[in-house]
Formats: C-alpha cells, structure tokens, sequence
C-alpha cells in the first residue's frame, strides 16, 4: 500500500462516481434527512475560498480522541481542524465527502465487491451515504492513524463476508484547486503498525410514546410530498388526522428507525394506512420526525424507499433495520430493475 502522497489522475476505472437521482428525493425538504442526489465527486463550481472551520460541535456521545500523532520526528501532513474545513459547508452529506475527497469509480466498486453483499443502489448511491456519514466522524473522532503521508481509516464497520473489517487510505491530492484528498486504497490489511477504530454513533433521544405529534408538512403541495392514495378526496384535515394517527400507532409499536441529517438526530416513522396485518411489508408512506421538548414533529411525508440510505448509514448491517424499511427498499430496487435483469 502507498505510503506517500502521489499524483492521482482518474482513469477509466478512477472516474468520478456519478451520483443517480433516486426517484422523489426532494420530496423531504431541507430538513428530512433523506438527502438529495449529490453532484459527482469534484468540487462544486464557484469562486476559490479558503475553507473554515465548521462551527458544528460533535454529535452527543461522539466526544473526540487523542489527537493521532506520528512517530517521533515526524509531523501529521494536516491537523484534525485542517482535516475537517476540508468537508466545505453541508455536514454528513454526500455533497460533503466529494468535497473533502475525490471517490474513483475503481475504488468505490472495489469496496462494494469486497464488503458483505448487499444492494448499495444505483451507482453505490447508498454506500456513498454510508461514507459520507463515517469518514467524517472519523476525522472529528479522531479515529484515523497516520501511516506516513497516507490517512487510514476503517471504512466505517463494513466487514468482508468473512468478518474482516475493512479500511481505506487517502493521500493528499497533488491537482491544486480539486478535491484536497483522494481515496487511494481500500482493503483489509493496511500497512501502519496501528489500526484504527470505527468511529462511535451518537446516542438518540428517548422516543416519547406520550408526546404530542405535530404535522409541519404541507399536504397541499403533492410535488413535494409522497402520493397517498389512501387519503384521495378527503379534507386536509382528515388527512392531518390519518398520518398523525399513523405515526402514534407505528411509534406505539416500536416501528421507528433511527436517522441523521446534518447534526440533527431524528426518526423515520412508517405509515400503515391500508393495512396492519403484516408490518414486515413496505408502508405506505414515512415521515421524518423530531423531538422537540414535549412534542413530535413530523417534517414532511416521504414515499419509504427515500428513508433507507440514511437509516442503513447508522446500522453495521442491513439486516438490523426495521424489516418494513428492507422491504420498501428492495420493491423499489426491483421496479427500477429492467425486466431481462428479475430473477
């Protein structure tokens, strides 16, 4: 494994990551934690401008550690300050890991292979959201060691199918005005004498199952919301009524899943509507929801596939989410699928 800092070109395989616009991902807002499509991995375009450092404090129970140091004589090519003014300005998005490092087509599907099989999404969509989550938590963590100029990380807690964790290493990139790192390496046995640790999730609040559900979505705009059939011809406020029901039953019955978006821990709640004999099968809808003091605040009505690729960021396998999310997934997964290519 490199052990300097090198001039990386992209080639056939080292392209960067087209980013697939997952169908209604906008339909969360700016505050949903369903991110939208993220631009491939170069530099948003605009005047050149020193990054800052951001002003967002570590997620609670994420606290950071020792400052990773080199040998004796040496000094660490960046500061953990240094490392992280690099993301630019969104925190825990894809559009933030692009902008701190350059992802070669060769080495994102180099990883997908080399990880525990499962389905990533278009283009790695859903594994890129993993890393954006974990590279940046390591970084304010300092869960990376130095192995000369090279930084190594685990690659959040993926494992091979045989349990093995996997790591990845990043160089500074020599093309001055791109992305200030590349991923140059990813495998299981890097060279440094130390190894580093994954990063810690944070903790999430209590979900209170007493609290008041509060619907901040606007249900008028249907661009910008998930279609709800179930609800077609009904007051605006028989539908208020239906999703808050929704919410309080699914909550009642331990059916949320954990989310992040930016620094904001949240919840993605099913809606079952039509039926609530089988809740292993996709809901209707989802809602993205807050705590706030004694209340619950639903932000907007996503279609479910939309909640995955933030949920699965926070769970060391897929296996672990809720079995109405996987299946919400893989139905979505399977209509995008040509029809030569169904089993």
């Amino acid at each position: 494994m490199p052990t300097k800092s090198t001039r990386v070109k992209p080639d056939s395989d080292d392209a960067p990551v087209p980013v697939p616009g997952a169908a209604r991902t906008d339909l969360g807002l700016a505050a949903t934690g369903a991110e939208s499509p993220a631009p491939m991995g170069a530099l948003p375009s605009g005047p050149s401008v020193t990054p800052s450092p951001l002003p967002v404090a570590p997620l609670l129970g994420t606290e950071p550690r020792p400052e990773p140091e080199l040998s004796t004589g040496h000094v660490a090519p960046a500061t953990r300050e240094e490392l992280l003014a690099e993301f630019g300005e969104e925190y825990l998005s894809i559009q933030a890991l692009f902008h701190f490092c350059f992802v070669p087509t060769g080495r994102i599907s180099f990883l997908r292979d080399l990880a525990l099989g499962e389905e990533w999404g278009d283009n790695s969509y859903v594994l890129l959201k993993y890393l954006a989550v974990h590279v940046r938590l390591a970084i304010e963590q300092g869960a990376f060691v130095w192995n000369g100029e090279q930084l190594v990380m685990t690659a959040g807690r993926l494992t091979t199918a045989s349990g093995t964790p996997i790591y990845l290493g990043l160089v500074r990139n020599q093309d001055v005005g791109q992305n200030p790192w590349v991923m140059n390496w990813v495998g299981e046995r890097p060279s440094c004498a130390e190894l580093p640790e994954p990063p810690r999730l944070p903790r999430w609040p209590a979900l209170r199952t007493d609290a008041e559900i509060v619907l901040a979505a606007d249900l008028t705009d249907t661009e910008r919301r998930a279609p709800l059939p179930a609800l077609d011809g009904i007051p605006l406020v028989a539908q208020s009524a239906a999703i808050v029901g929704a919410a309080h039953w699914s909550i009642h019955r331990g059916l949320a899943v954990p989310q992040l978006h930016g620094g904001s821990r949240g919840f993605f709640v099913p809606l079952f509507l039509r039926q609530r004999e089988d809740l292993s099968l996709a809901p209707d809808a989802a809602v993205p929801i807050v705590c706030v003091g004694s209340r619950i605040v639903v932000r907007a009505v996503l279609e479910p596939h939309v909640c995955y690729p933030s949920a699965r960021a926070l769970v060391e396998r897929f296996e672990q989410l809720p079995p109405w999310l996987v299946d919400a997934w893989e139905a979505h997964h399977e209509e995008d699928e040509p029809e030569g290519e169904r089993g």
